[in-house]
């Protein structure tokens, strides 16, 4: 698990479509992580914020932290969002 990753993932999750509806489409946590563990995308929650620090620390223009903010509130939301999959016991 490496900052790398996390950085990888925001880049290639704005801009690839089939990747987000993908991990939108994931039944639970666990589908979603596998989406990313067969993208060689493995990163800690914590390694995603500091990602998120990097990568809006670089950018040059409004419109680039615009969507770095839209995509981190995507994720954050899509990561605590119940897992539809699983049945009551």
């Amino acid at each position: 698990m490496t900052i790398q990753n996390a950085i990888n993932f925001i880049k290639q999750g704005q801009h690839d479509n089939d990747l987000r509806t993908r991990l939108v489409k994931a039944d639970n946590s666990q589908a979603r992580q596998e989406i990313l563990d067969q993208n060689d995308l493995i990163f800690t929650p914590e390694e995603f914020e500091e990602a998120y620090s990097l990568t809006l620390f670089k950018c040059q223009h409004q419109e680039n932290a615009d969507a770095l903010m839209e995509f981190r509130m995507w994720w954050l939301m899509l990561c605590r969002s119940p897992d539809t999959g699983a049945t009551s016991p």
